[in-house]
């Protein structure tokens, strides 16, 4: 999307003039793209990785970065979704994931369409797709990172923890309840 383009969308998104978008601006938005499902918990964890300074509002820079992640993730889901449904399957989602470079297996893909199928489809939609793509693979960097030359992971529970909260959305105050 072009500059202005964007610029065009992050004022039309900046529903108080502020020049910052809050997270229920962001919501909002969100959910009118997607015919009103788009879950709180997916916004938190966008908003959470472009407010880079933690201020609770995205500046005009930082949204930008984000309309780039969101289109990048949107064109791969749809590029799975060849027929149109919406939804992608555990086998779609072993695609991406395996072309992500983490190794995951069929059946685990079959566990984690279950825990993020929000519908409760046996699919994923886009925004279920998107936070479940994004949470494997922040867990997945932090797993490579932690890595010794032989390659297995030595880590205790503290570790492990810790993995999973950096991969978890981060609590934005004051956003709306779906």
């Amino acid at each position: 999307m072009a500059s202005d383009g964007v610029r065009r969308l992050f004022e039309s998104v900046d529903k108080d003039c502020s020049g910052y978008i809050d997270i229920n601006e962001l919501h909002v938005a969100l959910k009118k793209s997607h015919e009103n499902h788009f879950t709180s918990e997916t916004c938190q964890l966008l908003f959470g990785l472009f407010d880079t300074n933690e201020d609770g509002k995205v500046d005009f820079n930082e949204f930008q970065q984000l309309v780039v992640y969101y289109q990048h993730w949107l064109g791969v889901f749809e590029q799975l979704d060849a027929n149109k449904t919406g939804f992608v399957s555990h086998a779609q989602l072993y695609k991406t994931l395996q072309e992500c470079g983490c190794g995951v297996n069929l059946q685990l893909c079959k566990k984690l369409v279950k825990c993020y199928d929000t519908r409760h489809t046996g699919k994923l939609g886009f925004d279920d797709y998107m936070r479940c793509c994004v949470t494997v693979q922040s867990l997945h960097k932090g797993f490579t990172l932690q890595k010794t030359a032989e390659g297995t992971l030595s880590t205790d529970l503290e570790g492990l923890l810790t993995l999973v909260i950096r991969a978890r959305p981060k609590p934005v105050a004051n956003l709306s309840v779906d």
